[in-house]
């Protein structure tokens, strides 16, 4: 099992008790690192908080509601994103397809034929971060706001994002904690919660975009500014 395997995250969103630990078994057979989440409702929580390489979607659910779940994931990142549906309906697959689905997978799958995909799409996946690439400089403009990045781009911050981006950058590699993050950008214990603290950080990454996104780092319990 090489550490590389062990990096890649597949988020596992399955609301069936007796299939969701199934699946989370053959993932982790495969060497990858797999999360489960069962509840629907915490689902793209879960994603903001784990900046996961690979998104697996088996919803007990209305089709409706799978492309909307679809749709929010692939809002969040453009990572790839696979669905499982109950029967080879063409109208439901490619509707699935336009709202950013990377592969339908239909029931039933054998579990050679499932794996087989979790381990192509993995791989590619995690093709840009194993180039050769170097880790983009940033600079911060106080006065402005701004973000400056070394090819000269320009991001635009609210208040709350350019102090949690400075507080990171401050000590690169060195992970702060939720409680003291909330302490530092808002000022006092007790003003802002974990919710509203992955909120900024999901918005932070999604400016920064998703060359850079990777730069604020999500640990246990807290985050970091990836050390160069």
């Amino acid at each position: 099992m090489s550490a590389i395997n062990q990096s890649i995250r597949v988020l596992i969103v399955c609301d069936q008790s007796d299939t969701a630990p199934l699946l989370g078994y053959m993932i982790r057979e495969k060497g990858l690192n797999a999360i489960i989440e069962t509840s629907v409702q915490r689902a793209i929580d879960r994603a903001m908080e784990i900046m996961p390489d690979l998104i697996v979607i088996d919803v007990n659910a209305p089709h409706t509601e799978r492309i909307t779940l679809a749709k929010k994931y692939r809002a969040l990142s453009q990572k790839p994103i696979l669905l499982f549906l109950p029967a080879h309906h063409e109208t439901e697959m490619l509707e699935a397809y336009r709202a950013g689905v990377d592969e339908c997978i239909v029931k039933p799958v054998s579990p050679a034929i499932f794996l087989a995909k979790i381990s192509s799409w993995s791989r590619r996946s995690t093709t840009a971060p194993l180039s050769p690439r170097k880790i983009p400089r940033l600079r911060l403009d106080p006065a402005r706001r701004l973000a400056l990045v070394e090819n000269g781009e320009k991001i635009s911050l609210t208040n709350l994002e350019f102090r949690l981006l400075r507080l990171l950058m401050n000590r690169p590699g060195y992970i702060f904690q939720n409680d003291e993050i909330i302490r530092s950008v808002w000022g006092m214990a007790g003003v802002s919660d974990q919710t509203a603290l992955k909120n900024v950080v999901y918005r932070l990454r999604k400016k920064l975009g998703e060359d850079w996104e990777y730069l604020i780092q999500t640990s246990p319990g807290g985050y970091s500014f990836l050390e160069d």
